[in-house]
């Protein structure tokens, strides 16, 4: 990349590069995000960290704030330097309940007179930016007019600066923040902070009760049904306690906990919403085209417990298998799409365009969370205040956009139900739509009940062992 200024004012969603697989204007680059030349400072997130990778990325005369995952057994909350460099590490709270884990992609890349602000699924390891497909949000933001009336930081850089110090951060880079002009962010942040909060107001600014908030003051509260589909490369232990509660949320409507909704009579069966769970089969990731200690190392993330899949709990009949567009590739991406229900019948003659909510036909999510209770919350009823709460175990972050519609949605074509949506609206998906079923002789990708992780450097696999995580 020649252009050493802000090229994404505007914002935008890109999946990164992989070698051999298609145009690389299509997709982005760690190096080109970070322009190692002329970056001035900065902050990065991961739950993992290849520093000898690393360190080939980033400048070494710059000061590099580090926030990442880390062993209570031999590591200590708060901050820390790496002898001989620029770097200081962060270690944040972690949930007291001791599982969980830090999982937020987020970079604050600080460069001349404009901050680039990077929301990522991916790790800060080389097989998740040159190997497997993940998905990235990138925003650049130029210097604010210090002539004009400074109100605060908005919604989108308080979110920001709210995590930071929650992660234990009081100086460094947070002062830099009031220096930008965020008029023109285009996402709503989605994040997720180990804890429990009461309350309906504290419920919604984490998790899927932040996504709620999200839907209800863009798109509108939806009673009807509205289809959803998450694909995600790491499941929880799901039922239809967790998928119903997530559904209303994805609707605008607040959330309700299992305990507060009336018992089912006899006989009576609660339905599952419709939601499609989209995580490979295990042929897919067997047959995928890497060498054996890449497809280890990639496979390694790719998470679901044989143990929660077994549970009779467990909606297996929602599962649909994740196929890469790009032939043979895997992917740590997580998204979530939601498309609202179309009657063609009532069409309008005089369309609305444009950024109203009335033109609103969807919204998607993307970003590090997986699809587990631990990463969007669980609501419960609190047994002292009776209040409604949410419980969070993972730090995690992640976008929220509403989708417009075009001109075309209100005049369909003949082949309006074989095309994709998601992609005529400019999502950059990384699987086949719709996401087909698991063949009769297919399962999904299971795990057992171990907390090792690996990492690939050359033709080396590395393993890590990850305590106190429950995905």
């Amino acid at each position: 990349m020649t252009d050493k200024g802000p090229r994404y004012l505007d914002g935008v969603t890109k999946l990164t590069y992989v070698p051999g697989y298609g145009n690389e204007d299509n997709y982005v680059k760690i190096d080109d995000l970070i322009q190692k030349s002329s970056l001035k400072l900065a902050f990065l997130s991961s739950m993992i960290v290849d520093f000898v990778w690393l360190f080939t990325k980033l400048p070494n005369n710059r000061q590099i704030i580090l926030a990442k995952d880390w062993d209570e057994n031999s590591e200590s909350q708060g901050l820390s330097g790496i002898p001989n460099t620029n770097y200081l590490i962060v270690h944040a709270p972690k949930a007291e309940s001791k599982f969980g884990c830090f999982h937020a992609k987020l970079m604050l890349l600080i460069f001349d007179n404009w901050m680039r602000v990077v929301i990522s699924s991916g790790n800060l390891i080389s097989q998740d930016w040159e190997l497997c497909e993940n998905v990235v949000f990138v925003q650049d933001f130029p210097s604010r007019d210090k002539s004009k009336e400074y109100n605060g930081l908005p919604e989108f850089a308080q979110t920001i600066n709210d995590m930071l110090v929650t992660m234990g951060l009081k100086t460094h880079i947070i002062p830099r923040l009031p220096e930008y002009d965020y008029s023109k962010a285009k996402a709503v942040l989605i994040p997720s902070i180990p804890g429990i909060y009461k309350g309906m107001d504290n419920i919604k600014k984490f998790g899927h009760g932040r996504i709620c908030k999200a839907v209800r003051e863009l798109c509108g509260e939806r009673e009807e049904v509205v289809q959803l589909e998450v694909q995600s490369s790491s499941i929880g232990s799901l039922n239809k306690q967790f998928l119903n509660e997530f559904y209303r949320s994805a609707r605008g409507l607040d959330p309700i906990s299992a305990q507060s909704r009336p018992r089912p009579k006899k006989g009576e069966v609660v339905p599952l919403p419709p939601i499609n769970i989209v995580y490979p089969s295990k042929k897919v990731v067997d047959e995928s085209k890497y060498n054996n200690p890449a497809k280890v190392s990639i496979a390694s993330t790719i998470c679901l417990s044989e143990q929660a899949y077994n549970k009779d709990t467990f909606p297996k009949e929602i599962l649909r298998n994740c196929i890469s567009k790009r032939n043979g590739l895997l992917m740590h991406s997580k998204f979530i799409l939601a498309k609202y229900q179309e009657d063609l019948n009532e069409v309008p003659t005089d369309p609305i365009l444009g950024e109203s909510q009335e033109n609103i036909g969807g919204w998607y999510y993307c970003g590090s969370h997986n699809f587990s209770e631990s990463a969007l919350g669980k609501i419960t009823t609190s047994r002292e205040t009776k209040q409604l709460q949410i419980k969070i175990n993972n730090w995690e972050l992640g976008v929220f956009l509403p989708i417009y519609k075009k001109k075309e949605d209100y005049n369909p074509s003949e082949d309006h139900d074989k095309r994709d949506w998601f992609c005529d609206h400019s999502i950059p998906v990384p699987y086949v739509r719709p996401p087909p079923p698991y063949k009769s002789d297919e399962m999904p990708k299971l795990k057992k009940k171990n907390f090792l992780r690996y990492i690939i450097r050359g033709d080396y696999v590395y393993v890590i062992k990850l305590r106190g995580v429950k995905k």
